[in-house]
């Protein structure tokens, strides 16, 4: 049978029409019934990464009181500043932040490539979380809401033009009326100030049964460690808790997913 426009009705369409409903059919997803999900091969079990140019990181910043949700910025350039002034980022609300604060820099590292956050010189510093770092003695470490130094008069300062070597010291053998103190770097004196009087010495808060007590909602009844090395440098170790140990740091390697704060603002930095 053949019908008004004199064609077979059981014939198929020109082969140019079929081509054409085929690729609307590919490029073309109904949101009313979209394709039904195709289960993944064993093979093809990753997603897709870039091989010629470099990932993109995702800068977060945090909102108050959470450590997931916030604004997210994509890097897509080479460095990425912040500041309250000036900058990629300018968070003018926080006066803690300097008018330039810090900058993540991309640089090429073993045919790939790795970011680095740099401080530029702020007034309050930059931080990073940490799960362990060496107290040298221009670190600051954040513990709740307080910053702490380290006195350390078992580490010789560096060299200089008269002394340029300097000897490490075996702390082990030194005797035990020279302490280290452990001084919050408080805007307004007379901080805490504690001696370390053994070689391991736990930080929490207060009624926790650590032996370095700080009344401070934002520090866990265990919150961190410090140990004494053989040369007479102090390690801090932090305990898993919320707020964490934060140190100050004038430039640093960042990890692929890790966290760091300028002023009062806290960001996460993640590569996916």
């Amino acid at each position: 049978m053949v019908d008004d426009r004199g064609r077979g009705r059981d014939d198929h369409p020109p082969p140019e029409i079929e081509d054409r409903r085929a690729l609307r059919w590919i490029l073309e997803r109904d949101p009313v019934a979209p394709f039904p999900a195709l289960p993944y091969s064993k093979e093809d079990l990753h997603d897709f990464r870039p091989i010629l140019r470099p990932p993109v990181p995702v800068v977060t910043v945090l909102d108050d009181g959470s450590q997931q949700e916030g604004e997210t910025v994509r890097m897509r350039g080479e460095t990425f500043t912040i500041g309250r002034t000036s900058g990629d980022l300018v968070l003018a609300h926080d006066p803690a932040i300097s008018g330039l604060h810090a900058e993540i820099r991309r640089v090429p590292w073993k045919g790939s490539y790795q970011w680095q956050l740099v401080d530029l010189g702020s007034v309050n510093g930059t931080f990073v979380r940490c799960t362990k770092a060496i107290l040298h003695t221009e670190a600051i470490v954040i513990l709740g809401a307080r910053r702490f130094r380290l006195r350390n008069p078992l580490v010789a300062h560096r060299g200089t033009a008269r002394s340029p070597a300097t000897q490490l010291i075996d702390a082990s053998r030194l005797p035990q009326t020279v302490w280290p103190v452990l001084a919050e770097a408080a805007q307004r004196s007379p901080g805490i100030e504690v001696p370390l009087k053994s070689d391991s010495v736990s930080i929490g808060r207060s009624g926790g049964g650590a032996d370095i007590e700080l009344d401070d909602p934002l520090v866990a009844d265990r919150h961190a460690q410090l140990e004494r090395q053989r040369d007479g440098s102090w390690l801090i170790v932090a305990e898993t808790t919320r707020n964490g140990v934060w140190i100050s740091a004038t430039a640093v390697t960042l990890t692929a997913h890790c966290h760091f704060r300028c002023g009062e603002q806290l960001f996460r930095f993640e590569i996916p």
